[in-house]
């Protein structure tokens, strides 16, 4: 075991009951890139269990093997194989042969993309490779001491690693309990092993667990993953199928378990990537659903079932866990849970690099609501910035927050910048957890023109309807998009005459499979680049878009200089103009700068067309406040602050 410190943002004065220095982490190494492509096996020393751990995480690496006969044609592996890491634990037996019988815990499934021409459209998986982070905490019982850690993926090299990061966690885990595993359990439809959907509720049917007075609350973790297809409705990988999680007689969940692909990161992908697929996609891990059951505990015994629809083909691959709890142990406590953009996190691939407002995702780890909090932002070494956020987050739940001032990227020597956003006084109180307040990413430098005058070169495909482009400025407005009467297999192109600042051109298809699909030789192949004329007036590539895309793909770019980050406007209360941006609103969130304004008991207030009052907010004074007006039709509203039945600004607003 290897053991450093991570970073976190400032150290406090902790209650002397907590066992372990909060923040510190302790790494354990397993297999890395050295091990063959092939299954792996092996004992790994993990921490004894003594130290009180806050979260254990799982990094899974994969990367390109350009070695050997095999590798060389597919340095990626080739097909979309589910492979699984799993904890063995001795059971004491043995088989017929002599040998160990081991009881197999699954941490992770994961499903392997295709990887033909992989290395070259993400050169990355050649280099350091492409990092899946999970949170693996709720299996703390059984990753200590001597752990015996299988993985079956043969397609890639594979690094694996675990960070336990000590201090306090949002809840004891008092006990895992394994449920339903499809593993092992010789069940089949033609070769596929697995729950056939024909007899799934006959083998994942009603369970019982009785608990201990320690297990204050309960959670069912799934992954469930739908294999085989090619008759019938396609079942199991690609048909539609509604799963239903009951607990004490009550339906806890109802969904569909096709999960949308073209929108994943890791693209292109040699095979046919961008399909939906029942729970999973190439290159991603199978989806993991939590349910939160202790409402349904009666008499210390919970009672649940996990039901889907039946079908005469296809199977279910399941691995299912109850995991039990003790108290919630901070009632207002938040978590920095994820930065969207600017990062060169692989898994964001799609929204950078990035030059427009940042999108970070705070989570409430406390059992009151998480109703208020500031978040502070900006680039290391850079200006720092203050955002007021109020909502309305219930325990274990998230936000995606669009904050409204963007980092400054000419202030940026170089290529390179470092973000970061923190979490300061959840509910206004002091946060005796900070170490998991703050975030921070390597973030890459979008494309910068030298000249104001470009040409977007836009190639349809036959299916000339399915995709649609446009191009807009830092505050969301629309400045040029495509004709909406668009022919198939043309060429049209667009003279765009740009001011100095940031922009965003960004293309949809509708139909999920870009300007070019290997598998839709009907639709032909388009195309889209950006360009601009060198002093002999020809046009030359500023950018190439992927054609195979999936459903849709952004470039953030600048024209001479990034537009500086939104300033402080003066509010001119005499007029009672209200500031507010962007207008129209991006990603349907709008900013209300209240940053001069003083008033009691302060509302935002919409008005329609007609003057009919359709939404009211209370914001709070001396703040940029944001709000969702996602709710809002399209059209024109007006937004009236009012302090004590009295308007003080006003402003129009444009959805």
């Amino acid at each position: 075991m290897k053991r450093l410190t991570i970073f976190f943002w400032a150290l406090v004065a902790l209650s002397a009951t907590l066992s372990a220095n909060p923040g510190d982490t302790t790494w354990v190494q397993t297999f890395d890139f050295s091990y063959p492509r092939a299954e792996r096996n092996g004992n790994f020393s993990f921490p004894d269990g003594n130290t009180r751990y806050a979260k254990v995480l799982m990094y899974y690496t994969i990367k390109c093997d350009p070695t050997g006969s095999y590798s060389a044609v597919f340095p990626c592996g080739e097909w979309d194989y589910d492979v699984y890491t799993y904890v063995l634990k001795p059971t004491g037996q043995l088989d017929t042969a002599g040998n160990p019988v081991y009881d197999y815990w699954q941490l992770l499934s994961y499903i392997t993309p295709y990887g033909g021409n992989l290395e070259s459209y993400i050169p990355t998986l050649n280099n350091q490779g492409w990092t899946y982070v999970f949170d693996v905490t709720d299996f703390l019982p059984i990753l200590k001491d001597n752990v015996i850690l299988k993985d079956e993926n043969r397609q890639e090299l594979v690094d694996i690693k675990f960070a336990f990061v000590e201090g306090e966690p949002v809840r004891e885990v008092v006990d895992i309990k394994k449920i339903w595993e499809s593993r092992g359990r010789g069940v089949y439809f033609r070769d596929w092993q697995g729950f056939p959907l024909n007899k799934f509720d006959s083998i994942v049917h009603d369970t019982t667990i009785l608990l201990t007075p320690d297990e204050k609350q309960v959670k069912l973790r799934t992954t469930v993953t739908g294999h085989f297809f090619g008759e019938g409705r396609n079942c199991a990988e690609f048909c539609n199928n509604i799963h239903t999680v009951t607990a004490g007689g009550q339906v806890v969940r109802k969904w569909d378990i096709i999960q949308s692909c073209g929108d994943h990161p890791m693209y292109p992908q040699g095979g046919t990537w961008l399909y939906d697929r029942a729970g999973w996609c190439p290159g991603m891990e199978g989806k993991v659903y939590e349910f939160n059951l202790t409402p349904y505990i009666q008499n210390n015994a919970i009672t649940f079932d996990y039901d889907v629809t039946s079908d005469p083909y296809g199977v279910y691959r399941i691995a299912a866990f109850l995991v039990s709890y003790g108290e919630i142990l901070q009632t207002d406590d938040a978590e920095a849970a994820l930065i969207i953009s600017p990062t060169d996190d692989s898994n964001q691939r799609r929204f950078n690099p990035s030059c427009f407002s940042p999108k970070v995702v705070i989570k409430n780890i406390g059992s009151n609501n998480l109703t208020s909090a500031e978040i502070k932002y900006g680039f290391e070494g850079q200006e720092e910035f203050y955002f007021q956020w109020n909502g309305n987050i219930a325990f274990l739940q998230s936000d995606t927050l669009m904050l409204p001032q963007t980092p400054d990227w000419n202030a940026i020597e170089g290529n390179k910048a470092t973000f970061y956003f923190e979490i300061i006084n959840p509910n206004s109180v002091n946060d005796r957890t900070p170490w998991n307040n703050r975030l921070s990413a390597g973030c890459t430098k979008p494309l910068l023109s030298k000249q104001n005058e470009l040409l977007f070169a836009f190639k349809t495909n036959r299916a000339a309807r399915e995709t649609t482009w446009q191009l807009t400025d830092i505050f969301g407005k629309v400045l040029y998009e495509n004709d909406p009467n668009m022919f198939g297999s043309k060429l049209y192109q667009t003279y765009l005459t740009l001011p100095n600042g940031s922009y965003r051109l960004s293309l949809y298809d509708s139909g999920g499979d870009g300007l070019y699909f290997f598998a839709n030789k009907d639709d032909g192949e388009g195309s889209a680049t950006l360009q601009y004329f060198d002093s002999n007036g020809k046009a030359i590539n500023l950018y190439r878009f992927q054609v195979c895309f999936g459903r849709f793909i952004h470039l953030d770019f600048a024209i001479n200089t990034f537009s500086q980050p939104q300033q402080v406007s003066e509010v001119d209360t005499k007029e009672g103009k209200l500031v507010l941006f962007p207008n129209p609103p991006i990603d349907d969130l709008v900013n209300l700068d209240l940053l001069n304004l003083d008033g009691n008991n302060l509302k935002a207030v919409i008005f329609d067309s007609f003057g009919e009052k359709v939404k009211e907010i209370a914001v709070q004074r001396f703040r940029v406040n944001q709000i969702n007006v996602s709710d809002l039709s399209s059209g024109v509203y007006v937004i009236a602050i009012v302090s004590d039945d009295k308007v003080l600004l006003r402003s129009r607003l444009i959805k």
